[in-house]
């Protein structure tokens, strides 16, 4: 499994990375690379001869998603008519990366405004799976997955406000975090939906991932607790479970593996969960107002939404959506407030029902069904329970299917804090470690092109 680890030498490492993304440069992965990390690697490695002190993240190169502010580098949302927008100043979970001694390397490719759960942008196209260049990465953090999947960096930071991070993580087979929500964690970060828009990130393993949300969050990085899964309980959601049979055959065999490791599953259903399925996002309401709001602070940029709209300078199949948004001028309208109480209201029912019945976290599949093409695929709702609820959620591979695709399993936990939910996952990611290697066996998965074989 492959680890954040301190590069021995900072400038071959970046040199290594960059030429990786020339080699991958079809993935459309990437909107553009920091012409300052070579000098920056060069000032790390300085750093570390004259012995002083160093960062937990000294010289790793991070990508990191191309709606958070890294200055002076540029911030187009992947979209035409900003293309010429600078940062002024960096993201604070930039800030905090960079104080750790991160390099950020690129600029990764996004779903145009985060919008959808493909990455495709009028500015770089549609992003690909490394697994199978004819399949979408998903979205709308795709680039950022696409590009650790691929090798451009072993970590990337991404923005998840209704499953943008865990839907490409599941489809690339990566371990991705949506942290609770927290107001501050978002300055800097071009907003979709105030009120759902989160921050995390995409790795290869769990610790990887508590490591980048304790140094994004401010906070010391510290060990994850070693736990078995006997006494765990999980509530299997059943009703999320799908009808994909070649992704259905991973996540029972999952299930089984965790049982033999320890842990009890409790079939859970959820008496909201037709509403989930049936609610319209905030961001239908708050989009318009916020990036209203984000714009009038970025120096050139567009007077607001209706400018950009004017211009015509974005994805053609966003028009009428966008032009549906014009109407949102205010907040604190009654559909508004309406989406607001049912938040709280589905975060006591997560909450109770984990009370009542014991449960440790929630779990079930990340997504309804694997990536069949480059089209946009439903991802169903399982995302949206933590994106309304504000509660953290974490996906993690849990085996390959017969096709050669990974399947993720989502875990949300009804505790704020993440670390008992991070604890949960290197519990579950330690059992299912051996079933993932016997299954990649037997699928012949390979970043090669046997997936896609697989799938002809």
């Amino acid at each position: 499994m492959k680890r954040l680890i301190l590069p021995d030498d900072c400038p071959e490492e970046i040199a290594r990375r960059l030429d990786v993304i020339q080699q991958h440069r079809a993935l459309n992965a990437i909107l553009g690379v920091n012409p300052d990390a070579m000098s920056q690697a060069e000032q790390h490695q300085q750093q570390r001869r004259r012995g002083e002190p160093i960062g937990p993240l000294h010289g790793v190169p991070l990508i990191v998603k191309d709606n958070i502010a890294c200055a002076p580098m540029p911030i187009t949302l992947g979209c035409r008519a900003l293309a010429s927008l600078n940062a002024t100043a960096d993201a604070r979970v930039v800030q905090r990366l960079r104080r750790a001694g991160a390099i950020i390397l690129a600029r990764a490719n996004m779903s145009e405004f985060a919008f959808d759960v493909r990455s495709r942008s009028s500015l770089g196209g549609d992003v690909a799976n490394p697994l199978c260049p004819t399949l979408t990465a998903g979205g709308s953090s795709g680039g950022c997955a696409a590009a650790v999947a691929a090798g451009m960096a072993d970590g990337a930071l991404g923005t998840d406000t209704g499953g943008s991070i865990r839907i490409p993580c599941s489809y690339t087979g990566l371990v991705g975090l949506r942290p609770a929500f927290r107001r501050s964690q978002l300055d800097g970060v071009a907003p979709l939906s105030p009120s759902k828009d989160t921050v995390g990130p995409m790795v290869h393993s769990v610790e990887d991932a508590a490591l980048l949300h304790a140094v994004i969050h401010g906070l010391p990085p510290v060990a994850l607790p070693v736990r078995s899964l006997k006494g765990v309980r999980f509530g299997v959601v059943t009703a999320l479970q799908g009808e994909d049979e070649v992704q259905l055959e991973v996540w029972q065999s999952a299930l089984h593996t965790l049982r033999r490791a320890g842990a009890t599953l409790v079939e859970v259903s959820l008496p909201l969960l037709e509403e989930v399925r049936q609610a319209t996002c905030l961001s239908l309401y708050e989009f318009r107002v916020a990036i209203d709001d984000w714009l009038s602070k970025q120096p050139g940029a567009p007077s607001g939404l209706t400018s950009i709209v004017d211009s015509g300078a974005f994805l053609p199949e966003f028009a009428p959506f966008l032009r549906q948004m014009l109407a949102s001028n205010t907040l604190k309208t009654p559909l508004w407030l309406a989406g607001r109480r049912f938040q709280r209201l589905l975060r006591q029912n997560l909450c109770q029902v984990a009370e009542v019945q014991r449960i440790d976290g929630f779990v079930y599949p990340t997504v309804q069904r694997l990536p069949e093409s480059m089209a946009k695929m439903p991802p169903g709702c399982a995302p949206e329970l933590a994106a309304i609820s504000g509660l953290p959620a974490i996906t993690l591979p849990c085996g390959v299917s017969r096709i050669g695709l990974p399947v993720g399993m989502e875990m949300l936990s009804a505790q704020e804090d993440e670390t008992m939910l991070m604890t949960l996952a290197l519990a579950c990611e330690g059992a299912l470690g051996g079933i993932n290697e016997v299954l990649r066996f037997k699928a012949g998965y390979r970043q090669s092109g046997t997936v896609c074989q697989n799938l002809s």
